[in-house]
């Protein structure tokens, strides 16, 4: 029979506290104490109605590990998250933080454990600043959960990094060179992320409605996601139409032609029309093409990268490329690509210097009259 007693204990004084203790399966626990009888009688009653409905057995705030947390955590991210985002946080726990934090309470993570765990991320800047970023949000979660009363992400030292070294920019004349050496099956997909900008899974999720070969567009509507489902758009900035050259308007005419023309429904890169091709085949069979012509590794998503630098080196706006590429703000366009921005102040301290001269001889003109 689970048995809950105190010990009275009096100090100097007249003061007197009631040490809470119960024992339940032979398992002895310490609830703490109270300065008054009543209070004792009081909590003795919500430990007794634990113990009826279970709850007796949950693991004290205390002494809840960051694994055990994290359990919590990820089911309540699971219902709010998109199936790649949700995977990125558990592949990021999984390898740079369960390993060196899982076991400890979250109660006794310091400051210093943070940057430990950190500094074991060495030579990778962008993943640092991740892994940082999604352990302050699940801390951060943990408080507004009181389950500790204040997050250890205080100073913490996290590389910053330049986003430069990023992503790896090919040359158009190298992006040819692949193209010509490109499966089949995926060249059209390699021309429309080299050319056009999209995200992979956006370029997936598109269906011949999507391309309107007239207004010279392509309109992004759905993704494809690593996890083969489909999905909507990552933001409501994604949901955009990308403007089409006339180069990848002949090669998606000449794909379209040679499907026999195929309805507005069906998927444009597809084995069957219905199902769009496996991102991770599609990404083996780049790697392939860069092989066979003799260019360096890059990663898939780095064409978007390169589409995008050299729409800034032909003079578009920081805002058109925002609109282009689906970005939540141009801040973070601006952010990502203020290294390549053309270097073409002089034309435009001369035009500025023009208007000057214009606006001078006005002067003069009027003090004349």
């Amino acid at each position: 029979m689970p048995s809950v007693y105190w010990d009275k204990v009096i100090s100097k004084g007249t003061s007197k506290r009631y040490y809470v203790r119960s024992k339940v399966r032979d398992v002895k626990r310490s609830h703490g104490s109270c300065r008054t009888l009543r209070e004792a009688q009081a909590l003795k009653g919500q430990i007794l109605k634990s113990i009826a409905d279970g709850s007796y057995w949950e693991t004290p705030k205390e002494e809840v590990s960051l694994n055990e947390f994290y359990q919590q955590w990820i089911k309540t991210k699971s219902k709010t998250l998109k199936d790649g985002t949700l995977k990125d946080y558990a592949d990021t726990f999984r390898l740079h933080i369960l390993p060196s934090l899982g076991d400890k309470k979250l109660a006794d993570i310091k400051p210093a454990d943070v940057q430990a765990c950190i500094n074991l991320i060495e030579g990778k800047p962008a993943t640092a600043n991740k892994t940082y970023r999604y352990l302050r949000n699940f801390l951060n979660f943990a408080v507004d959960m009181e389950v500790i009363a204040r997050t250890p992400c205080r100073r913490i030292g996290v590389p910053s990094g330049s986003r430069e070294a990023e992503f790896d920019i090919l040359r158009l004349d190298e992006v040819q060179q692949v193209l010509e050496v490109t499966d089949e099956s995926i060249r059209p997909l390699v021309a429309v992320l080299a050319y056009s900008g999209l995200r992979i899974g956006e370029a997936l999720g598109l269906k011949w409605k999507d391309v309107d070969f007239e207004a010279r567009c392509i309109r992004v509507e759905r993704t494809w996601t690593r996890n083969n489902a489909w999905s909507t758009p990552k933001s409501k900035r994604s949901r955009r139409a990308v403007p089409l050259t006339s180069t990848l308007a002949t090669i998606l005419a000449e794909s379209y032609e040679s499907a026999n023309r195929p309805s507005p429904d069906t998927v444009v890169f597809s084995h069957n029309g219905t199902r769009p091709l496996d991102h991770s085949n599609v990404r083996r069979k780049f790697n392939k093409a860069l092989t066979n012509a003799g260019v360096r590794h890059v990663r898939i998503h780095d064409l978007r990268h390169t589409y995008a630098t050299n729409m800034l080196a032909c003079g578009c706006s920081i805002k058109a490329l925002q609109y282009a590429l689906g970005h939540s703000a141009a801040t973070l366009t601006l952010d990502t690509y203020a290294h390549y921005f053309p270097e073409s102040a002089a034309e435009a301290v001369s035009r500025f210097d023009a208007l000057i001269s214009r606006s001078v001889v006005s002067i003069s003109e009027r003090k004349k009259q």
